[in-house]
């Protein structure tokens, strides 16, 4: 880490993303923030005699990224986890054999947990069951989570551990999958897992909670790296806020967070009686960590998709599962905004996106325009419904990313001769006037804002197929929505966001223009050095030796 009380970054390319996207060639960092842009000769004006200065040699300078929507509180413990990605795993055979080589080494009745495994992408095209997880996992509680983390896999011991039996009934916003003499098969949906995603995180926390801040730390300083300083985690619990916290008061959170909070659980039911929670989100920010926020699920990616509305011979059939009815969204979210919590509602489907808008209808109109009002996701969404979005002033924290490695399935949740219906539809929100911020969703997909710039330019399946190529933005808009958009999605664009003066000096140096370079060298982009708060707290190991 690099720190200087004032840092003149000459012949660059500053590319601030102000409200005029203005391009200048300087920039002064001091005292943590941006002090001046423009030509070098102002910024050396403005700038103190003994200011240290860097030639950017023509590379170009851009606002931190923000990814508004990751889930890095679950994404700390991949490297002490299993890692079953498919791909590149492509059979049963391959997953097991990976999750029998981590848990024969550990202490008997210490959990252990796995991720990145999906059925469509093996060749079996099925989950593993509790039996087969009980063969490779036999003396540990062991947990799988699907790479949508929206389903689960646990063995015997991990059931056990958590009450689930023949014996259970069905929770609330889930289902736990059944052999026909009734007995689970392992496989938790939605809500089902939610109590054996809770004790598998919270034994991995708790077991040594330095431990745990360390690799927190060091999944924020992978972020750093690919450019981003500032993240929003989608979905905090009370014990996911007391990691952050930890982090946060030993100084170990080196990016702006801020907390979406959940309830007890991933899925759990929000309940705003409850003043420990209502408590929770109205915790005290710090210069680092932000409250405030309130996540709320709206529909299913399991067992039979989100909530669409499609189009038969001119009839509505309503497909898909939700957590909530619309009147349900609607109550959560006018209670909330009552209680002065700003909101994050997480809809996939064009019904549960009409959902949303009709919740926010009320809530606009009783708190003004003043008030942030985010959408999460519109898989599969209408660009009909962008107007009403943008008359409403809501933010789209869409993740085109997802479409590289999730567009088939959501080609195929959208069914055939739905015309009406698009894939990400961010080109029609952009067009109707809906401020569209990007988000990784990771671990869900890929953190590189690079890559998922590119996958917003190109529309590109892993397997080449093109995903609804007509919704493509431009690099520019990319930008945008990985800056001053989430920026202001995240209550943060008075101080983040855009290089003007007065704001904080989160700042990336860049290896090529996102702007001008070519659209398949764009997933390629690189960073070279970056900033927080004037910190370098990243810089490119290549540049060492001429920098």
């Amino acid at each position: 880490m690099v720190q200087v009380q004032e840092l003149v970054i000459k012949n660059a390319v500053v590319r601030t993303v102000d409200a005029r996207d203005s391009v200048h060639s300087a920039v002064l960092l001091r005292d943590g923030r941006i002090a001046a842009v423009g030509t070098e000769g102002e910024v050396r004006a403005a700038a103190a005699r003994d200011a240290e200065i860097f030639d950017a040699n023509g590379r170009t300078v851009v606002p931190g990224f923000i990814d508004a929507h990751n889930h890095m509180s679950i994404a700390a413990f991949d490297p002490v986890s299993v890692d079953c990605s498919t791909p590149p795993m492509t059979t049963m055979d391959e997953v097991l054999t990976a999750i029998e080589a981590h848990c024969k080494n550990l202490p008997t009745g210490q959990w252990a947990r796995g991720f990145g495994f999906h059925m469509t992408k093996i060749s079996e095209m099925r989950n593993p069951t509790r039996y087969e997880l009980d063969e490779v996992a036999p003396h540990n509680p062991f947990f799988l989570s699907d790479a949508s983390c929206h389903a689960g896999f646990a063995n015997s011991a991990a059931l056990e551990a958590v009450g689930i039996s023949a014996c259970t009934p069905e929770p609330w916003g889930g289902e736990i999958e059944r052999d026909s003499k009734g007995v689970p098969t392992g496989v938790l949906l939605e809500a089902a897992m939610n109590l054996v995603q809770s004790a598998s995180w919270e034994d991995y926390a708790e077991r040594d909670w330095d431990t745990a801040v360390d690799l927190l730390e060091a999944k924020a300083r992978d972020y750093l790296a690919v450019g981003l300083t500032g993240i929003g985690d989608a979905c905090v619990t009370q014990k996911a806020a007391e990691l952050y916290r930890r982090a946060d008061a030993s100084g170990r959170l080196p990016l702006t967070l801020q907390q979406l909070h959940g309830g007890d659980h991933f899925f759990a039911q929000q309940d705003l009686r409850r003043t420990d929670i209502v408590d929770r989100i109205h915790r005290a920010d710090s210069h680092m960590l932000r409250s405030g926020t309130m996540k709320i699920f709206v529909d299913r990616a399991f067992p039979d998709g989100p909530a669409i509305h499609k189009l038969h011979d001119g009839c509505t059939q309503h497909v898909g599962t939700n957590f909530y009815n619309p009147r349900e969204v609607h109550d959560l979210a006018t209670q909330a905004s009552g209680l002065g919590i700003d909101l994050a509602i997480h809809g996939m489907g064009n019904c549960a996106v009409d959902a949303v808008a009709d919740a926010y209808e009320t809530v606009r109109r009783r708190t003004g325009e003043d008030t942030i009002l985010r959408l999460e996701h519109a898989f599969v969404a209408e660009p009909a419904q962008a107007s009403r979005l943008a008359g409403l002033g809501i933010d789209l924290v869409a993740n085109p990313g997802l479409a590289h490695t999730w567009g088939d399935v959501f080609t195929e949740w959208r069914g055939d001769d739905q015309k009406h219906l698009r894939v990400l539809p961010v080109r029609s929100m952009i067009d109707a006037g809906v401020r569209v911020s990007f988000a990784s969703d990771h671990p869900c997909g890929i953190y590189s804002p690079a890559e998922i710039m590119w996958n917003a330019v190109a529309r590109r399946h892993y397997t080449g197929a093109y995903i609804d190529p007509e919704e493509a933005v431009t690099a520019a808009e990319a930008l945008r929505a990985y800056t001053i958009n989430p920026a202001h999605a995240s209550g943060r664009a008075h101080e983040e966001g855009s290089i003007e003066v007065g704001k904080r000096a989160n700042i990336l140096v860049l290896d090529r223009d996102p702007l001008t370079c070519p659209t398949d060298d764009l997933r390629f982009l690189t960073v070279d050095r970056t900033y927080v708060d004037g910190e370098m707290v990243y810089q490119r190991q290549e540049q060492n030796a001429t920098v």
